[in-house]
């Protein structure tokens, strides 16, 4: 058996940090460059001028204006990185949320008033500058690292097996020796299904409402639950997620060829390599949270707590194990 106890994964893990700057999150997209996107960015910046000029001294042909405005933003790509959407959130409101309301002319006229009122005279004086809009889009980059963290494991996956068939059934499941899914991401139905032919508890999932893991990999006999998550800092939602990581592998099953893997990176994993000794109850919380996880790898031995570098080993070993079967 090539497979090692799960101990031996968590090890190489606490072994090999994770780097500060992981290709597979770094999104240096220069938007400037778009042409026809800085020219719509320009003429948005001149009608909203035109709106707060017109506004006090003739409300029909600001309506007009108004329309144009909307236009523009329910209908242009990436048009959120714009110094006037930017303002926004001082009234907590943000771009998507706009974007669902059955009542956005009537909001966007509020929330035009006010930037009319506090900011255009204010970035008049500066001077605009399509900076702006590469820096706001460069800020909202982080945003980006759900999806960016699921195309990295299929990315690592390639990369040890080759191109994998994505199951598209239960039978597929069943037949298939080497195969994969994305219950989170679409496959919904189909891991209830597999839950149910499998006989599997799924205890996490069922006591959250059914929240999906991000991964499932049947390899061999094999099959491996993935939950992933990408963190870089402490602080209250890394707690929440950490909480949410441990959990995962407190989970059993009878049959021991399943196992449910947390798979963690970005820097803050390195944090759990040495935990910092403080009486700081947001550092001491980090200690904990190592031996949570220490313990419950200890009693959910089928199960896997790894980062990049523990997960590449286990899906190697896994790759030799189904070349000797």
């Amino acid at each position: 058996m090539v497979l090692k106890e799960n101990k031996y994964y968590w090890t190489v893990s606490l072994n090999h940090p994770e780097p500060a700057a992981d290709d597979y999150y770094i999104f240096d997209q220069v938007i400037v460059s778009d042409k026809n996107l800085i020219q719509k960015i320009e003429r948005l910046r001149e009608l909203i001028i035109s709106y707060c000029v017109m506004i006090e001294k003739d409300k029909n042909s600001a309506s007009k204006i108004l329309d144009e405005i909307h236009k523009i933003i329910v209908s242009i790509d990436k048009i959120q990185y714009t110094e006037f959407i930017a303002f926004w959130k001082a009234f907590d409101m943000s771009y998507s949320v706009f974007k669902k309301l059955p009542n956005q002319k009537f909001i966007l006229e509020g929330l035009l008033q006010e930037y009319c009122e506090r900011r255009r005279k204010l970035y008049d004086k500066l001077v605009y500058s399509n900076v702006t809009v590469q820096a706001l889009y460069d800020s909202g980059s982080s945003r980006k690292k759900g999806t960016s963290g699921i195309e990295k494991i299929k990315e690592i996956m390639k990369s040890i097996f080759g191109d994998i068939p994505k199951a598209n059934s239960i039978n597929d499941i069943k037949r298939l020796n080497l195969t994969y899914l994305l219950p989170d991401s679409g496959d919904i139905d189909l891991f209830l299904k597999f839950l149910d032919n499998f006989n599997l508890k799924f205890p996490y999932g069922r006591g959250k409402q059914n929240k999906m893991p991000d991964f499932l990999l049947k390899c061999g006999k094999h099959i491996l639950i993935i939950e992933a998550k990408h963190l870089k800092e402490p602080g209250g939602e890394q707690n929440k997620s950490m909480s949410e990581l441990i959990d995962f592998i407190q989970q059993n099953e009878n049959d021991p060829k399943i196992h449910y893997v947390s798979f963690i990176d970005g820097v803050y994993f390195n944090l759990l390599i040495s935990p910092p000794v403080s009486r700081r109850k947001k550092e001491n919380k980090i200690q904990q949270q190592r031996n949570d996880i220490e313990s419950s790898l200890e009693t959910y031995k089928n199960n896997f707590f790894v980062n990049t570098a523990g997960l590449k080993t286990l899906l190697n070993d896994l790759s030799e194990e189904l070349k000797n079967e």
